[in-house]
């Protein structure tokens, strides 16, 4: 146990783990990273680690492009290990009002210089022949877009800024981030107190409960994302090009001789952190195949090979979701040195390596290289928020995903 640090990490999760390498790396700050079980072992292991490219927003666009180079780096950088593939992406529209969408994505992905084009549903077939082309209005090329192996990614920024001198302390649970006249002092944790300056939360599915035990409020909620791995199928190859089918939300990419699957659904879970024990693990989340099953009946004329290829591991975590569907990064207007990293809109493991090289930079030098205003908590005002509406709004930002009308 450490008695003091310059920064402190809570939750060791992509966006902490991302956080506190970029800390370490700049070699001018004391840096701990704090985790309530193992190193990286929660919800960022269990993504599908997909990088979407094509965001809604411009601000997006550049976070998610630097992301991608810094993945393609990533060993490079960190010295750890990390599988990743550019096998590009067809975005499905099956309706009409959703082929004007992919006119809009086409646009804004040009305006940032992205490799999109609109292709027949013949050519898309011949991408990937597992897509059939029935019911199917528009496709939509994005060159671009890759994935990476999820398990890699925290654990590997957690080693490395451990390498680079970060301390790390797992199974060690922070109580409380202590305040003295409105500024962070320290934090509480079940291993004693230790005093530092800042503080990050980047608790993930505890970021809310890590804050409200301060007295600060954010507005997000909790919820559960799940998803398949497949058996090898024949012809399955690493090179096809991932699947996102809009008005369904459902993805699919390859994965070790198979395929991984999953779906945005319409009417997912939310849950109230307080409610769950003190040791519990991810791992023993309750997930539902049923609800996965029933998207795969929606999508059986796009995506037959989901309903006939046996699974042989279903995995899920418990993201975080806004009512806007934006990442919450950055400081605590009220509170001197607190920091979130949070709010991952089931897409924060593949921007991570952004969100954490520009939060490293805000606290260090007291601006991020690219502005992240748009992604304060200040944006929400003072509130109140109530938790209806809050879970109300967060539920269509997750069925909207891909931008579906």
């Amino acid at each position: 146990m450490i008695e003091s640090a310059d920064v402190i990490v809570i939750g060791s999760g992509g966006l902490g783990a991302a956080t506190a390498f970029h800390l370490s790396k700049r070699g001018a700050q004391r840096v701990a990273m704090i985790e309530r079980l193992e190193i990286g072992s929660q919800t960022s292991p269990r993504a599908a680690g997909m990088v979407s490219c094509l965001r809604k927003s411009d601000l997006m666009i550049e976070l998610i492009k630097l992301a991608a180079d810094r993945i393609r780096q990533f060993s490079e950088d960190t010295g750890q290990p990390l599988d990743w593939l550019r096998s590009g992406s067809l975005k499905v529209a099956r309706r009409p009002a959703d082929a004007e969408v992919i006119q809009e994505d086409i646009l804004r992905g040009r305006r940032h210089g992205l490799d999109v084009e609109e292709i027949s549903v013949d050519a898309a077939h011949r991408l990937n022949p597992f897509l059939q082309t029935t019911g199917v209005a528009a496709v939509m090329h994005i060159a671009d877009d890759m994935y990476f192996n999820p398990a890699q990614v925290a654990i590997g920024f957690a080693r490395a800024a451990q390498a680079n001198g970060a301390v790390l302390l797992p199974n060690t649970a922070v109580t409380r981030v202590v305040i003295d006249g409105g500024e962070v002092t320290g934090v509480d944790t079940t291993c004693g107190r230790i005093h530092a300056p800042v503080v990050v939360d980047a608790a993930g599915a505890w970021t809310r409960q890590v804050a409200e035990a301060s007295g600060i409020r954010v507005p997000l909620v909790t919820t559960a994302q799940q998803l398949f791995v497949t058996e090898p199928v024949p012809d399955a190859r690493a090179d096809l090009p991932m699947v996102r089918i809009m008005d369904a939300a459902v993805y699919m990419r390859p994965c070790d001789g198979g395929f991984l699957w999953g779906v945005y659904e319409e009417n997912p879970r939310f849950f109230d952190m307080h409610g769950f024990d003190a040791n519990f693990d991810v791992k023993d989340l309750s997930l539902d195949a049923d609800v996965l099953w029933h998207y795969a009946r929606d999508v059986e004329a796009q995506l037959p090979v989901l309903l006939n290829t046996a699974i042989r591991e279903h995995r899920g975590g418990l993201p975080t979701m806004t009512a806007d569907g934006q990442h919450v990064v950055g400081p605590a207007p009220a509170i001197r040195g607190f920091y979130f990293a949070s709010g991952c809109n089931v897409a924060g493991l593949s921007i991570a390596p952004a969100l954490g090289e520009m939060l490293a930079a805000w606290i260090v030098d007291g601006a991020p290289l690219i502005d992240l205003s748009p992604l304060s908590i200040a944006r929400f005002g003072t509130g109140p928020w109530p938790d209806d509406e809050l879970i109300r709004q967060s539920a269509w930002q997750y069925r909207h995903f891909y931008g579906a009308r």
